[in-house]
């Protein structure tokens, strides 16, 4: 199951673009966290790696019973899987597909296997993350080597602790803590086990960027050349401080963000994506020997980390997902300083018209559905950001001033949003009329989602005082009005806590 934030793909200019340190004292605190209160049941997994970083072992002790069965989230782990047993017991666990069967075992129980990645040939892997090495790192796709009950009791956990090589690091998803005993151990959590994820081993050290709410665990992996290390920093904390400006903090406490170096292609970053296995984590492809001036007005980390706005979206909710991120490169940005506001208003028009001129006779939603077959991405990904747009104006008109895109986000995050469960675009619509107040939502997901027309946009840019030339290709922005004025700044300047108050969910 792919997460709805699929691949940010990324086309030639002319068609869509989809795609310092502060607040020192909280890096302490967020690092420092203490684990959860310990569950009822925790399983201990111990996991090494040979100094070549081809060989995985995994020593696994179950809390009481042992489940009958594990399994893997991807069809290659059993092709991966070298040798697995119940520990004191001479005869092999054989898999079946992605399920290895443990069968009736005694209570506390350990298992032992390993997995072969040297070895490994790809053939069913998902998420955009294939495993392989990258120089003297490597990279794995976390399905491929890790066996695993199929879900968890709310009182139940699994622990990770990573037994390395000397000079060997690890980039996990996982939530990350202190043990009692000092040591650095994960928490698996409870998202479910098909949610692709990826585990990288390496030659790096893990850097903690902190920005307001968050401390961002990056790692960088190994590149020829060498990856400048600062660059990644300063790049990575302008776009996280951008995503900052929408409520104010970033919107996921500790994620993973990987960097993988050797991308090809034209610009900074040729691809990105997000994924939400174990937590969520953001995973950019590099072509590093691109100039410093690229990644520094780059849009692409702003667009992947505006996707930890929302929740998991399934992959036929793709258009919300990718819809908000594409409008939120361009809003966020502005509010940030990192381009004007009239360059953000003629990117998204831009934008808008290549949506309109994609796949004109399906709607939203089939669109959505096929848009990996057909390469609908411009519609999707443009009609989405219209939506939202939509939503922005209409909320921030009917409510004069006291609501926006902006407040119903933060007050979805505050109130519902969980690493661990997913929604459905409906869903989502329906609780963000219920914190507004309004029906923006329901009218404009029942307006567009079945439609094969492109949203209307002439009473919005009426609005906002956008004025499209006669060639259609460009816009000025009125600047004779004042009311028209205030709207457009409402929208691409920071909003304030005073000036959109959190409303309790009823």
């Amino acid at each position: 199951m792919l997460t709805c934030n699929r691949r940010a793909v990324k086309v030639p200019a002319s068609g869509v673009r989809i795609w310092i340190v502060v607040l020192v004292g909280s890096l302490t605190a967020i690092l420092a966290a203490p684990l959860n209160a310990e569950p009822a049941r925790l399983h201990h997994y111990t996991v090494s790696i040979d100094s070549e970083l081809n060989i995985i072992s995994v020593h696994a002790c179950f809390d009481g019973r042992p489940p009958l069965y594990l399994i893997a989230a991807s069809l290659d782990a059993a092709a991966a899987l070298e040798q697995a047993r119940i520990e004191g017991v001479r005869k092999p666990l054989e898999p079946n597909g992605a399920e290895l069967k443990l069968g009736a075992q005694p209570d506390n129980a350990c298992l032992v296997y390993r997995t072969d990645i040297g070895q490994f040939k790809s053939r069913h892997q998902r998420g955009g993350n294939p495993t392989r090495h990258v120089g003297r790192d490597l990279l794995t796709d976390l399905g491929v080597w890790f066996w695993r009950p199929d879900s968890l009791a709310p009182d139940e956990e699994i622990e990770i602790r990573f037994d390395l090589p000397a000079g060997i690091s690890v980039s996990a998803p996982w939530r990350q803590a202190q043990a009692a005993d000092g040591s650095t151990v994960y928490w698996v959590g409870h998202s479910p086990y098909d949610w692709p994820a990826a585990v990288a081993f390496g030659h790096f050290d893990e850097q903690s960027i902190a920005v307001p709410g968050a401390v961002l665990r990056v790692a960088v992996l190994e590149g020829i050349p060498a990856v400048d290390l600062e660059l990644v920093r300063q790049w990575l904390t302008r776009a996280a401080t951008a995503v900052t400006t929408l409520y104010g903090s970033f919107p996921v406490a500790n994620p993973q963000l990987l960097v993988v170096p050797g991308a090809r292609g034209d610009e900074p970053v040729p691809w990105a994506y997000v994924l939400r296995g174990g937590a969520p984590s953001a995973h950019f492809f590099i072509n590093q020997r691109r100039p410093a001036s690229e990644f520094m007005t780059d849009w692409t980390a702003v667009h992947e980390l505006s996707h930890l706005l929302l929740p998991y979206l399934r992959p036929e909710d793709a258009w919300l997902a990718e819809g908000t991120a594409s409008y939120y490169q361009h809003v966020l940005r502005a509010r940030s300083g990192m381009i004007a506001s009239a360059e953000a208003w003629q990117s998204l028009h831009s934008g808008f018209r290549r949506g309109m001129k994609s796949q004109p006779d399906t709607t939203l939603a089939d669109a959505t559905e096929r848009m990996y077959k057909n390469g609908a991405f411009m519609r999707v990904y443009w009609e989405g950001a219209a939506i939202m747009l939509l939503a922005d104006q209409r909320l921030r008109s009917r409510t004069n001033g006291t609501q926006s895109l902006d407040s119903a986000l933060r007050q979805l995050h505050e109130c519902c949003v969980s690493s661990e469960t997913g929604w459905q675009a409906a869903e989502v619509f329906a609780k963000l009329d219920e914190l507004t107040g309004t029906t923006v939502f329901r009218e404009l997901y029942e307006a567009n989602v079945g439609s094969e027309a492109f949203p209307d946009l002439t009473e919005t840019y009426a609005l906002l005082g956008l004025r499209v030339r006669a060639n259609a290709a460009m816009i000025d922005l009125d600047e004779g009005d004042a009311t028209k004025v205030q709207l457009r700044d409402s929208i691409m300047g920071p909003p304030t806590t005073a000036q959109y108050p959190l409303r309790p969910a009823n």
